[in-house]
C-alpha cells in the first residue's frame, strides 16, 4: 500500500500542479463570467428604498469619495450567513450598502439584523425591485461601485475577503 502512495505521489510533478491549478484558476474565473452574465455594468443605478428605521433611504453614486460595496443577501440564504463575517470586515473600512432582497418585510429584515448582530447598512427590498434594476439572479452577490459611481467589478457566490478587498483596491486606484 505504501509503495503504491510514493509512486502515485512521484507522478505528480510541479508541472502537473500547476496545470491543475492554472486549470482550477480558469474554471473559476469563467464560471463567475457566467454567473454574473445578467448583472447590470456600467453607471450604477440608484438605490431608493426603505430603511430599517422606517425612513426612505437614497444614494446615488454620482459623487463618491471612495469605492462602494454593494451587497446582497437574503435572510433565507445560508452562503449569505457565512458571507456576513466576510462582509462585516470589509465595512470597517469601505462602505457598505446591503441589500436584503425578497427577505420578507421591514421587521422580518429588522429582526434577522438585529439576531446576526448586522453591522454593516441594510437596506429591504422586499419585492425585489433593487436586485431586478441590478440584474441580480441569485445571492450572494457583491457590486464594487468606484468613486465615479460605475460598476468595477460583480461577483455572486462566496467571495473571500482578499478577493473583495482587492477589487475594492483597484476600483481607488485605477480610475479610468
Amino acid at each position: 500500500m505504501l509503495v503504491t502512495v510514493k509512486k502515485i505521489l512521484r507522478k505528480f510533478s510541479w508541472r502537473s500542479t500547476a496545470l491543475y491549478f492554472l486549470v482550477f484558476v480558469v474554471a473559476s474565473f469563467a464560471g463567475n463570467l457566467w454567473m454574473t452574465r445578467d448583472q447590470v455594468q456600467g453607471d450604477a443605478p440608484e438605490i431608493v428604498a426603505q430603511s430599517l428605521t422606517g425612513s426612505l433611504f437614497r444614494q446615488d453614486f454620482k459623487r463618491l469619495n471612495n469605492s462602494v460595496l454593494i451587497y446582497f443577501f437574503a435572510d433565507w440564504c445560508p452562503i449569505c450567513k457565512l458571507q456576513q463575517s466576510v462582509i462585516a470586515s470589509i465595512n470597517e473600512d469601505v462602505q457598505v450598502i446591503a441589500i436584503a432582497m425578497q427577505s420578507g418585510t421591514v421587521e422580518n429584515v429588522r429582526q434577522y439584523v438585529a439576531d446576526n448582530e448586522v453591522p454593516y447598512l441594510v437596506v429591504n427590498d422586499e419585492y425585489g425591485k433593487i436586485s431586478a434594476d441590478y440584474g441580480v439572479k441569485g445571492v450572494p452577490a457583491a457590486f464594487i461601485v468606484d468613486p465615479k459611481g460605475r460598476i468595477k467589478y460583480t461577483t455572486r457566490g462566496y467571495a473571500t475577503e482578499a478577493g473583495l478587498r482587492s477589487r475594492v483596491w483597484l476600483a481607488d486606484t485605477l480610475l479610468n
